[in-house]
């Protein structure tokens, strides 16, 4: 074919270029919908059954939800009262049932063959690795069995003197700011619950209350960015290839959040393991009080060869616990305290029933 100018060839080879692309966005929405949408009519079938938003080709109900994590969650909430019992949502080409009668969800978490984590689980690998959270199958037996011992209710009791050290902190910490009015309670929340996890979890000394005096620590943050990544891209299925992640704004800060928060987990087991290297005789239980418990990092090295764990593994459930508890108790702890100071009958109902459990408070050490 004979050009009459440059322009002319980069117009033809544009349309062609144009043509391909098109070509191929429309070869790939015709996999995607005959893969999720005709292959398996009777799933499609019975998913319409469920109540939910109206539901469009490849988008299906993602149009309900916001790329902002705040206003997700008010629609969600907005959500649960239209749709109080069951309902499903489809975010691409992935469904999620929403269940929210205790039942129904008693139903599903006591029934063993339900072991298989949704595919929305694999957004939390790259930190998380395949452990307890996210893994499935006989792999998430293995893990269960294995980490079982280690949160036995004997073991949690004797963690009493670590969680109430770290909570006086917290009161102390807490009571220096009383003048300042309202205060976000979560920083100083989240910097008090990695204190406990580290040193109930690991036998480590974290000490964030004292040294970050209210602001969020760089540690606490990565946890709660990498949590808030995971949760927003649930929302937008042009982020679920992990190659397209990878290249996004929000995949660069993704890894260099998770960058930080393995490498502090790892430096924190390679002291521990080269501590016991030093030692002439490793007690498996360490005391604390006059109660011997034994903490997860002692146990899991202590037996390390006999439960068949990696290096990989002991990350994975490291970064497991830590991350899950760090992320979910100062929120829930959060909401508990902003209820309670808007009812301050049910302050004093709280402080008696306390009293009656634990004894004063002022005769404790």
């Amino acid at each position: 074919m004979i050009y009459n100018s440059v322009s002319d060839l980069i117009f033809s080879n544009g349309l062609v270029t144009l043509f391909l692309l098109v070509l191929i966005i429309m070869a790939l929405a015709a996999y995607v919908h005959v893969k999720y949408y005709v292959y398996d009519k009777r799933f499609m079938d019975l998913a319409s059954r469920i109540p939910g938003p109206r539901w469009y080709p490849f988008i299906g109900t993602a149009y309900v939800f916001d790329r902002d994590v705040k206003e997700n969650m008010k629609n969600i909430v907005q959500l649960t009262t239209v749709y109080p019992n069951v309902s499903r949502h489809w975010i691409g080409p992935l469904l999620y049932i929403c269940i929210q009668d205790p039942k129904d969800i008693e139903k599903v978490l006591s029934n063993n063959s339900l072991i298989w984590k949704s595919d929305a689980y694999d957004f939390l690998k790259t930190n998380l690795g395949n452990g307890l959270l996210t893994g499935s199958g006989e792999e998430w037996k293995r893990h269960r069995k294995v980490l079982r011992p280690t949160f036995s209710f004997q073991i949690l009791e004797n963690y009493l003197s670590v969680f109430n050290d770290k909570y006086r902190i917290l009161s102390e910490v807490l009571e220096s700011e009383m003048d300042k009015g309202i205060i976000d309670a979560y920083p100083y929340l989240l910097n008090c619950i990695n204190d406990v996890m580290f040193e109930t979890l690991l036998s480590t000394e974290r000490n964030e209350q004292v040294q970050c005096k209210g602001s969020r620590s760089y540690f606490g943050h990565c946890i709660v960015e990498i949590s808030t990544i995971c949760l927003s891209r649930m929302f937008k299925p042009w982020l679920y290839s992990d190659t397209m992640f990878a290249l996004s704004y929000e995949g660069r800060l993704h890894n260099k959040y998770t960058g930080f928060f393995v490498k502090v987990l790892k430096e924190v087991i390679e002291r521990k393991r080269n501590e016991r290297k030093l030692e002439q005789k490793r007690a498996k239980n360490e005391e604390i009080g006059d109660k011997k418990v034994v903490g997860f990092l002692d146990y899991v090295l202590d037996h390390f060869e006999e439960i068949n764990f990696s290096d990989e593994d002991l990350i994975t459930e490291t970064a497991t616990i830590i991350a899950t508890a760090t992320d979910t108790t100062p929120v829930t702890i959060a909401m508990m305290l902003a209820v309670l100071s808007r009812r301050f009958d049910i302050q004093e109902k709280l402080v008696e029933e306390i009293d009656q459990v634990m004894g004063s408070l002022e005769d404790k050490p």
